[in-house]
């Protein structure tokens, strides 16, 4: 079994958020509690905060003005990374690798750009205090697999750090964050000119490689699904080759689904650069951008790896910004180890992408790679399968619990969506006008993912199909009709 991690030593950056001290009216408020939008049904975003109290060095307090004030703001952010660094060392030290890709059931990795400092006040003469919080990800069960302490009533992780001053301890404060509200993905936005998804497998620097088994993979299940090829055989497809093809029923209407697969084996070593390029195309025309590949936590370094043999080449995450992209509706997949840890948030540094028009699916754990790439294929099955002829739409729930249930299970897989937060929770092909109309049958009520349901021995009433009950209309609420037990039977019922 092969991680989908970097050849590379264990690196551990944390980007330089913007700061200010804060007064009275500062609007400096801890980034992590203003953009959750995060969702995963294998785990769950915890907060950590912890305060620091340092001293302020001779020279610093020596200066004035602005030139204090940006000394202090520097030797604040020098000092969280020192934080953050000494947390995440702590973490990787109590479950290493061996451990988090085993049935230990541990999965932990820091949103590098959450980490901040705010509030930083003056204690006495010589110290100066701050909060230092962050985000991460985990398992569900987190809190109770830690090493925490209570003193004095109040629960904390101790983590050893050097502020300056010798080693100290650091009471870190650990609580789940309120997770974002189930939802389904802008489907019909997507669908408008037919459903493009592009799938971008990433070269492998292991022996044997298995890259290309990852690609044929996909590209066996569409034919067995129905898609039609634009060539004989997988080995004929080319970087310019056509999409494979396929149709969907939505609303009684076609619609055509593409799929295109870029590999390394359609480049040459000297010719590499077009695979970047072909990723780039995808960001500006797709609907659904799929990369498959390594990954890592170093952001100028991992990315989308395209390949490793004879050189590695490869777009940077921290990159993402820079793409020309589109400000239509899509859907991003990162499918490596560890892209929870900066990936989404650096595609939402680019000017025409937020959580708005783009949702992203990030790992909070390890991926692999073996021959067959069974989260991708989960993946694009939830998004276009169909039910005696017509489309299933399927929530965000939905969709993850199908890929975090498939592949290895030697360990926990943790595909978590951010972006989520404005997505509806009632599904597209749903009729809410007759909710809680009286019927006999699910014909009677109206939309395609509408269900007749019993809510007592004489009396059947129209439900519709839902993610959450913020979505449904007053006076009901997103349950599961008696005897049904998947996401995707939600309905908005009165009982």
């Amino acid at each position: 079994m092969k991680l989908r991690r970097l050849a590379l030593g264990l690196v551990v950056p944390f980007a330089v958020a913007a700061t200010a001290c804060a007064s009275a009216d500062d609007s400096s408020v801890d980034q992590s509690a203003d953009d959750l939008n995060y969702r995963s049904t294998a785990g769950q975003e915890y907060s950590l905060t912890t305060p620091v109290t340092f001293e302020v060095s001779a020279d610093i307090r020596a200066m004035t003005g602005d030139a204090k004030t940006a000394a202090l703001l520097a030797h604040a952010e020098a000092l969280r990374g020192t934080v953050t660094t000494a947390i995440t060392s702590s973490l990787d030290t109590l479950w290493p690798e061996e451990m988090r890709t085993t049935s230990a059931g541990v999965a932990i990795e820091f949103r590098q750009k959450t980490a901040t400092e705010k509030d930083l006040v003056a204690v006495d003469d010589t110290h100066m205090s701050m909060l230092v919080s962050a985000e991460f990800s985990g398992v569900k069960d987190l809190l109770t697999k830690l090493p925490m302490k209570t003193d004095n009533g109040v629960s904390y992780l101790p983590i050893i750090a050097d502020l300056g001053a010798g080693a100290a301890e650091l009471h870190i404060t650990v609580a789940p964050i309120e997770r974002s509200l189930n939802a389904y993905p802008k489907y019909l936005d997507m669908f408008q000119d037919g459903l493009d998804i592009a799938v971008h497998v990433g070269g492998d620097h292991d022996d044997p490689p298995q890259d290309i088994d990852h690609a044929r993979s996909v590209y066996d299940d569409l034919l067995a699904s129905g898609f039609k090829s634009p060539v004989t055989k997988f080995e004929d497809l080319k970087i310019d080759s056509g999409p494979l093809t396929s149709k969907i029923s939505v609303k009684g209407a076609d619609v055509l689904v593409r799929v295109r697969i870029v590999h390394v084996d359609m480049s040459t070593p000297e010719t590499r650069n077009i695979l970047i390029d072909a990723y780039k195309s995808s960001v500006k025309t797709a609907d659904v951008v799929i990369y498959d590949g390594h990954a890592g936590r170093q952001l100028d370094y991992s990315g989308v790896v395209v390949a490793y043999k004879p050189a590695r080449v490869a777009l940077p995450a921290s990159e993402f910004k820079n793409i020309e992209a589109t400000d239509k509706q899509q859907v991003y997949l990162f499918n490596g180890c560890e892209t929870y840890t900066g990936y989404a948030d650096s595609l939402y540094e680019n000017p025409k992408k937020n959580t708005t028009n783009t949702d992203i699916i990030t790992t909070g754990n390890f991926s692999a790679i073996q021959p067959k790439a069974s989260q991708v294929i989960a993946f694009i099955h939830s998004f276009i399968d169909q039910k005696t002829g017509a489309w299933i739409p399927r929530s965000w729930d939905s969709v993850l619990g199908r890929m975090n249930a498939v592949g290895e299970r030697s360990w926990v897989h943790v595909y978590g969506v951010h972006g989520l937060d404005d997505n509806p929770k009632v599904s597209p092909l749903a009729d809410t006008s007759k909710v809680g109309a009286a019927c006999n049958k699910d014909t009677d009520c109206g939309g395609a993912d509408s269900r007749c349901l019993s809510v007592s021995s004489s009396k059947k009433v129209c439900g519709v199909a839902c993610a959450d009950t913020t979505g449904c209309p007053s006076g009901t609420q997103c349950v599961l009709p008696k005897g049904k037990t998947s996401t995707d039977d939600l309905q908005c019922s009165s009982h």
